[in-house]
């Protein structure tokens, strides 16, 4: 499976790090959360973020408009999870809001798409019943700050197929 569609449910401080992430990697990247003022924040966070490394001279112009370019930030969760080969899931780390969370995002996502909880320690056989597949659900921890740290942890848990880790685990080296 190929993964060019992300999804990145939670605009807390490790959302808006992943969909950034995403992003500038060059995939296209929706930034969903139900209030509004946490798309703001996320949007804000990621002009300032890519305008310092321009500043800086670590980012050029153009490579700031390419993130910027794939970045979008929605609280429809229809547009978001519409035709997504991924969702990063960043919610609370509460097993009932994961449970729910991914239960209504399931409701939209095609058939093969693949669940990337940034969970450290709620594994995915807790949440992995959300959806209609569970063999789609594993988890891929994201060290904080995500931007800057290159460690990316993907857990597979007895339910993961070999297809979902796999193409979990090509995606976080494609991240860099």
């Amino acid at each position: 499976m190929v993964i060019k569609k992300v999804m990145v449910a939670g605009t807390g401080n490790m959302g808006r790090q992943l969909a950034l992430l995403a992003a500038m990697s060059g995939y296209m990247t929706y930034c969903y959360d139900v209030n509004e003022d946490g798309l703001k924040a996320a949007r804000d966070f990621a002009e300032a973020w890519l305008a310092k490394r321009v500043e800086k001279g670590k980012m050029t112009d153009e490579a700031s408009g390419f993130a910027l370019e794939n970045l979008t930030y929605t609280t429809d969760i229809r547009t978001a999870a519409e035709d997504a080969d991924l969702v990063m899931e960043a919610v609370p780390d509460i097993v009932d809001i994961k449970k729910k969370a991914l239960a209504e995002i399931d409701e939209y996502t095609p058939d093969d798409c693949i669940y990337a909880s940034n969970s450290s320690y709620i594994v995915s056989s807790r949440f992995c019943d959300a959806v209609k597949d569970p063999s789609k659900v594993l988890n891929v921890h994201f060290f904080n700050p995500a931007l800057v740290q290159k460690t990316v942890e993907v857990v597979r848990g007895p339910h993961v197929s070999d297809e979902t880790f796999e193409t979990a685990f090509t995606f976080a080296e494609s991240l860099g």
